[in-house]
């Protein structure tokens, strides 16, 4: 089996441009559902979204924008995000990442990375 020459999930998704696409889908996705679009009531989406996009993903991804922003404990704090919350969080980004193409092995990695900060997010 030939070994892709992108060694990062950044690189293998395709940068910047494709992970912005994927959380422009995941946020449309996340504001369509009634189930968690409350927790974006009075936030500003442009600046969550871009981010998402420059520095958490690229980041959580191995990307070259080092994250320098809050913890995400902090960031999370007050929102009462519920773990079956999370968990719909987690199916509307893998949608988004099946959207675009990503192959099915980055997208359990990206998957079990959001499992492993889960504690962190829904402040249990």
């Amino acid at each position: 089996m030939l070994k892709s020459s992108k060694s990062t999930l950044y690189e293998r998704i395709g940068g910047e441009q494709a992970i912005a696409a994927v959380i422009n889908e995941f946020y449309n996705r996340m504001l369509q559902d009634d189930r968690v679009s409350h927790h974006f009531v009075g936030a500003n989406m442009d600046r969550l979204r871009r981010h998402q996009i420059t520095y958490f993903m690229s980041y959580a991804l191995g990307g070259p924008k080092r994250y320098e922003g809050s913890t995400l404990r902090s960031a999370h704090a007050g929102l009462q995000i519920s773990s079956e919350e999370y968990e719909i969080a987690i199916k509307h980004l893998n949608s988004s990442l099946r959207k675009y193409n990503v192959p099915i092995e980055d997208i359990a990695k990206i998957e079990a990375f959001l499992r492993s900060v889960k504690p962190h997010i829904i402040n249990k």
